[in-house]
């Protein structure tokens, strides 16, 4: 008896340990002849990115999720049009503003101690808002981009304060330092971290009758340990 629950146990455990990265990172997007899109985890800040993206008319509908750097802190997710790093980011930035409210505002990210709010882009925002839970801050917009721009140098971060309505400086450790990536439009892609993509939140991207995104990278990271682990069970038991 006490031989079949161990056992009973054991399988219970792997089971569990195999589905629940499949179902806690699953994501969708819109399908169709002109559409790609994806969604993974971006490779600092636990960070997530779900995207998608239309040829015909060049929209890129986006849902970029990161857990606060403190409570009244800041995230945001932009594009570099000329470059792959932080400055010269056309950024959209999510926080809480002086009357509590979510706002996403718009900003020039012209040098790390300089942040500049502006209403153009080199890009167009269609639509834009933010979301918040447990600590957790959620960007959800619509964009139009230049008709010739087929990949996105996309930069993102968080930040742990906001003063008068403006964002102040994040830190400069390592994780901040490299949150940065390239989205390439015309491949869809289903846990590419350097395509930074993400698991669709909920109110993202995902829609009913949309094609599937697959697992997150957290699959792929811990597949070899499942089998191992599974070795071990057929072995011993």
């Amino acid at each position: 008896m006490a031989y079949s629950l161990l056992h009973l146990l054991f399988i219970s455990v792997i089971t569990f340990l195999l589905i629940s990265p499949s179902i806690s990172h699953h994501c969708s997007y819109p399908s169709g002849p002109n559409v790609t899109g994806g969604c993974s985890h971006l490779p600092s800040l636990k960070a997530s990115f779900d995207w998608a993206y239309t040829a015909t008319n060049t929209t890129l509908s986006i849902t970029f999720t990161a857990p606060l750097a403190s409570p009244h802190g800041w995230v945001s997710w932009g594009i570099n049009p000329n470059g792959t790093g932080m400055i010269g980011t056309e950024a959209l930035i999510a926080f809480k503003d002086t009357n509590g409210s979510l706002v996403v505002k718009k900003y020039n990210l012209n040098s790390y101690k300089s942040v500049v709010e502006t209403d153009r882009f080199t890009y167009k925002v269609l639509d834009s808002k933010a979301k918040y839970s447990n600590n957790v801050m959620k960007i959800l917009a619509t964009l139009v981009l230049p008709a010739q721009m087929t990949t996105v140098n996309q930069v993102w971060q968080v930040g742990p304060a906001v003063k008068d309505g403006r964002p102040m400086m994040h830190k400069l450790d390592p994780d901040n330092m490299k949150s940065k990536g390239t989205l390439n439009l015309a491949t869809t892609s289903g846990g590419d971290e350097n395509n930074a993509t993400a698991p669709s939140p909920a109110g993202g991207v995902g829609q009913s009758g949309n094609k599937s995104g697959g697992s997150s990278t957290i699959w792929s990271n811990y597949s070899i340990f499942y089998v191992f682990v599974m070795f071990l069970g057929v072995l011993f038991f």
